[in-house]
């Protein structure tokens, strides 16, 4: 083989285990929300595959395809990694071979089979003795990728572990959410959960700990973006199920409490603070994705947008006048400061929803709160009880 082959197989090598090296770092060590160039285009592609190839199928076959992606996708990252490693370190040894190896005659082949074969058996620490490097360069070479391997299976296995810890935090936040909201996205309900003999009990304290808890949330989701392709076929069990919980019990408040009689409403600092945070928790997620210019279109229609709005508020103010809450006489001007709260994160919300995969309504029943409940109830095996039918009829009014 020529000096200049050489030259570019060992320069091309040299950039492949850069890259690698630094994607690994970026996605695995430094974790933040931009992960390595690599994982990024393996993320993204698969999943906008998965996306645009279920678009058309229904609710739950959806769900269930999409819920595969993410399980497959941290091990093949993990693949990918290895692939990419073994293929640089063999470009490496390409030129080398007829030089600085003793290769015993059994062993004589394809000489491109026997680069990527040392390289696989160094990687993995094998050493099999078949291919021997003789040369003080071949050898520390072979010791690095020796390294390179024990390493990057150690980091994979952390990886794995921290990966899943943060999932399984994920869907305790959201079975919290879940029960508090009745079973769905009933937020009129998580509020009047909190209301007894006359008094609120504990509503500040659970808008503390929604507003940690989102807060955990994010960091995870920013340090490992593979999080974010991990679709739960549960819609509750979503990211974007939690925030509309949080930020919808906001807008109830500031908009529908008498905020002479409840301390709760309107500028309580506990209030204050759930709304921002929940916002810049939405604002974060979005911009981590890319999917600012999205978040800026209107997805649907100005009229249809006020007759959702007036249906959502319409039916959180039955529910909290039939628990004897009291609500603010001027509804005209409740209603505008309900559609401006709303105005301020719905297009944000719509747009990170859709992109994981999932429908308006199912994550907020606006228009019907069974739209945010049927599929998990069915699924379930649990009819909805003749009680909750009625409630849900008198509150579409």
């Amino acid at each position: 083989m020529n000096s200049t082959t050489s030259i570019l197989l060992t320069g091309a090598g040299a950039a492949m285990l850069a890259l690698v090296f630094y994607d690994i770092y970026a996605t695995i060590l430094r974790a933040t929300k931009q992960p390595g160039p690599f994982s990024t285009m393996l993320n993204r592609g698969v999943w906008w595959l998965a996306t645009r190839s279920t678009q058309t199928l229904d609710r739950r076959r959806r769900h269930r395809i999409l819920s595969v992606v993410g399980p497959l996708l941290m091990p093949s990252i993990i693949v990918f990694f290895i692939l990419m490693l073994l293929t640089g370190f063999a470009l490496i040894y390409l030129p080398r071979l007829e030089t600085d190896f003793k290769i015993n005659d059994a062993a004589h082949n394809n000489q491109i089979f026997q680069a990527f074969y040392f390289s696989g058996v160094t990687f993995l620490t094998l050493g099999y003795g078949d291919i021997v490097p003789t040369s003080n360069a071949t050898r520390i070479i072979a010791v690095i990728e020796a390294a390179a391997g024990i390493a990057i299976i150690s980091l994979s296995i952390t990886y794995l572990l921290t990966v899943y810890g943060a999932l399984e935090r994920k869907r305790v936040v959201a079975l919290t959410f879940y029960h508090q909201a009745r079973q769905g996205a009933d937020v009129a309900g998580f509020i009047s959960s909190h209301f007894a003999r006359g008094r609120f009990h504990s509503l500040t304290e659970s808008l503390r700990e929604a507003t940690r808890d989102l807060q955990e949330l994010l960091e995870s989701h920013l340090e490992h973006p593979v999080i974010h392709f991990f679709h739960p076929p549960e819609v509750y069990k979503g990211f974007p199920r939690a925030i509309f919980v949080v930020l919808e019990t906001v807008a109830i408040l500031n908009a529908h409490l008498d905020e002479a009689e409840y301390v709760e409403a309107g500028d309580h600092p506990d209030v204050l603070i759930a709304g921002d945070n929940a916002r810049y928790v939405l604002a974060e997620l979005v911009t981590s994705l890319n999917l600012q210019t999205g978040a800026i279109e209107s997805f649907e229609p100005d009229a249809e947008t006020l007759r959702r709005r007036q249906k959502s508020f319409n039916r959180a103010m039955k529910h909290l006048q039939r628990t004897e809450i009291k609500t603010r006489s001027d509804i005209e001007r409740a209603f505008l400061e309900y559609s401006e709260d709303r105005a301020s994160w719905e297009r944000q919300l719509f747009n990170f929803a859709e992109f994981l995969g999932y429908d308006w309504d199912e994550v907020t029943g606006d228009r019907d709160l069974e739209d945010a409940t049927d599929d998990e109830v069915t699924e379930r095996h649990e009819p909805l009880t003749a009680s909750e039918e009625r409630e849900r009829m008198k509150d579409e009014g």
